[in-house]
């Protein structure tokens, strides 16, 4: 479960009104900061192609721009850090990597650096103004990076989820009749995900018998062949014949290795021997 997102402590006195002297050269100066970004990241090999993808959208940098501009002058940071969040999340999607943003936020503090030292001989204000540019764009990088990253995380998560399904199909050859052809190595989690998926389509379907095929896995360790055994069990305990079909020599003496009785299971040497006999499993519960 992704925890809650946290915003980052409001500057004190000192350090807001330094924002807004920061607020003040940024907004001056934020047409010209733009084009040039643009100009400087055009042949970046991953920011590049989504600038080009994305021409700007006038309407939406007035928003952003307005809800900057509220959070460095008067303090409203939420909406901003909302704001911030928003878009952290919408580009995790795009396939861009975390380091391409970090580099295009170096670019961005080094032009308001130079900005903020342009004209000045020192003064009071100066170090407090450039504590503010780097309180201001670290924290933007914390809540952009957290959501990012928490982002990313959850897309991975649904892909593997996809490519477990897809791997591990349930398909219904007929009435009664189901067949899961299993392709790749076996694991823990895609076990479980393949017996859910196994009883699911017994129930569904009402099926009397299936044909689990193995013929594309390569190999299996104990745990998981205990793990397939039990899936098979589980299966017969919801009334439907299981079928093994495709054992290879090295899974059957893993299987013999860790235990298992293989008079206990129905096998079958490939897949249309599986079929015939759960067609006659079929026949016989008729």
């Amino acid at each position: 479960m992704t925890p809650p997102a946290r915003s980052p402590t409001p500057p004190d006195a000192e350090c807001q009104a330094a924002m807004a002297r920061v607020w003040a050269i940024y907004d001056a100066a934020y047409d010209e900061i733009q084009t040039s970004l643009r100009a400087r990241l055009a042949d970046h090999p991953e920011l590049g192609k989504l600038l080009a993808a994305i021409p700007p959208d006038a309407e939406q940098d007035r928003r952003n721009r307005a809800l900057l501009a509220e959070a460095m002058r008067h303090g409203d940071w939420e909406s901003y850090w909302e704001s911030i969040r928003t878009q952290a999340a919408g580009y995790a999607n795009a396939e861009i990597s975390f380091a391409s943003w970090i580099e295009l936020f170096h670019l961005f503090r080094a032009d308001m650096l130079e900005r903020i030292f342009e004209g000045r001989d020192g003064g009071p204000d100066l170090l407090g103004d450039t504590t503010a540019l780097d309180r201001w764009l670290d924290d933007v990088l914390a809540v952009f990076g957290q959501t990012f990253v928490s982002t990313n995380e959850q897309v991975i998560a649904r892909q593997q989820r996809a490519i477990q399904q897809l791997s591990t199909p349930v398909l219904q050859l007929r009435p009664g009749l189901l067949i899961l052809p299993i392709v790749g190595s076996l694991d823990r989690e895609r076990l479980d995900g393949m017996r859910a998926a196994l009883l699911a389509g017994i129930r569904v379907r009402r099926s009397r018998a299936v044909v689990l095929d193995v013929t594309g896995v390569p190999e299996i360790d104990s745990v998981s062949a205990n793990q397939l055994v039990g899936a098979v069990r589980s299966a017969g305990m919801m009334g439907a014949q299981v079928i093994i079909s495709g054992l290879s020599a090295e899974i059957a003496h893993t299987l013999v290795t860790a235990g298992i009785d293989l008079e206990q299971i129905a096998t079958a040497g490939d897949l249309q021997g599986g079929i015939e006999r759960a067609e006659a499993v079929i026949g016989r519960s008729r």
